[in-house]
Formats: C-alpha cells, sequence, structure tokens
C-alpha cells in the first residue's frame, strides 16, 4: 500500500466532524468532514464523508453515501432578491446586511428506514423518502418519494420499485426495522433471499403478532408512532 494512500487516509480523518444538537445511536456512524445540525439517526446508519445535514430525523439502517445534502437553507424565490444580506440569518457570503428579514422556518426532511441514498444527492427541505427508498447517485429530491420506490434524475423520478406490491406492503406491515437485534438474527436468513415472494416474507413471519402498531418513518407528519413489540 502506497504511502501517499495512507497519508489522504490520514488527512481525510484529521478533518473531523461537527455535530451539534443532534442525536445519533450508539451503533450509527457519521463520516468525516461532515455537517450535522438537529438531527436524529437511529440505530445501524451512517452517513458518508463531506455530508450536510440539517434539520432531520434518519431511520434505522440506512446507507447515506459521501458529499449527500440534505435539508439545507433556502433561498427565498419569491422574494425581489435571492440575496442573503437581505437576510436575518447566518450564511457564508458577505458581512454586511442591507436589512434583516426574517426567513419562514425551516422544514424537517424525515427519511425512512432501511432507505439508501447515493453519492452526492440533494434532498430539499421537508421531504419525507418512504421506507426502503432507493436514491440514485446525483439526484436532486424535490418531492415526496413512495416506500421501496426507486428514484433518479434531476428533479428525481420514480425509475421502479424494488419488489411488487404485495411484498412491499408486508415488509411495511411487518416492519422488521423496528424488531430487536435478536429476533432479527432469528430471521436473518430472509434478508438473503434475492426477490423474495411474499412467501418467503411469511414463512418468516407467519402472522401479526410480533409487531403492533401502525408504520413509522421516523419523526412527525404523516409517518408517525413507532410500533412496539409484544
Amino acid at each position: 500500500m502506497k504511502l501517499s494512500y495512507l497519508y489522504g487516509k490520514l488527512m481525510k480523518k484529521l478533518q473531523g466532524t461537527c455535530v451539534i444538537n443532534s442525536n445519533i445511536d450508539k451503533t450509527s456512524v457519521v463520516g468525516t468532514n461532515c455537517n450535522v445540525v438537529g438531527v436524529r439517526m437511529s440505530r445501524y446508519s451512517y452517513f458518508g464523508s463531506d455530508c450536510q445535514i440539517v434539520n432531520a430525523e434518519i431511520g434505522a439502517f440506512c446507507s447515506i453515501s459521501d458529499h449527500v445534502f440534505i435539508g439545507g437553507a433556502e433561498h427565498p424565490l419569491d422574494w425581489v432578491s435571492t440575496s442573503p444580506v437581505f437576510q436575518n440569518t447566518r450564511h457564508s457570503g458577505p458581512s454586511k446586511r442591507i436589512a434583516k428579514f426574517d426567513l419562514p422556518k425551516s422544514k424537517k426532511t424525515i427519511i425512512g428506514n432501511d432507505v439508501w441514498i447515493g453519492h452526492g444527492v440533494t434532498i430539499k427541505q421537508g421531504v419525507v423518502i418512504g421506507n426502503g427508498a432507493v436514491v440514485g447517485s446525483n439526484a436532486l429530491v424535490t418531492k415526496d418519494v413512495l416506500p421501496y420506490a426507486i428514484v433518479g434524475g434531476v428533479p428525481a423520478k420514480t425509475i421502479k420499485y424494488r419488489f411488487p406490491k404485495e411484498v412491499i406492503d408486508r415488509l411495511e406491515e411487518i416492519q422488521w426495522w423496528n424488531l430487536p437485534d435478536e429476533k432479527i438474527t432469528e430471521v436473518v436468513d430472509l434478508f438473503h433471499i434475492k426477490n423474495p415472494s411474499l412467501e418467503d416474507i411469511n414463512r418468516y413471519f407467519p402472522d401479526n403478532h410480533n409487531v403492533v402498531g401502525i408504520v413509522c418513518v421516523c419523526g412527525g407528519g404523516k409517518y408517525q408512532n413507532i410500533n412496539k413489540l409484544q
């Protein structure tokens, strides 16, 4: 292994990460040189390096690649000027203010459970990404993404769904991401089946008695109430 490569990896580590007013589960990981502000992230999720995540809730088992931008500040398109010199906000532009008009309160961005977000994705504040969804690299997500949808492009559009509707409905019903680790271990072979059928899932989850509640993406809005285990 070349010394230059090791040196580059070391310098990357030394860049550090800024995490403010956030609750990151102890099993989750935040990569180097990330800015994380007002974020709650559930278990076994991770951010890659050089991400900026603001005012967001991230579910469990999420994979978020490098250079991802989620829920950042927006410039007012309906004002005469979009320049921050007229805004009562902190920014990286000129220090002088001509006026200090208040901006509307930012909207929380919700990322569901088991979501995969590719490299260089930007997700507009207030968007809800459903459970199991996949966002392709360099996509610009401006609208909600349905569970288990695969989206891509600028602006992002649905390409296809990962599974048939009956399988998606069943996965949303059992909500395996809310199960304790020991229960997931008992059914772990299900996670190695390619394109699982409804019969495959029902073989490991023959009934609904192990989970009680309604669908939760994490946070407020249309997805609320985390399930409880019997």
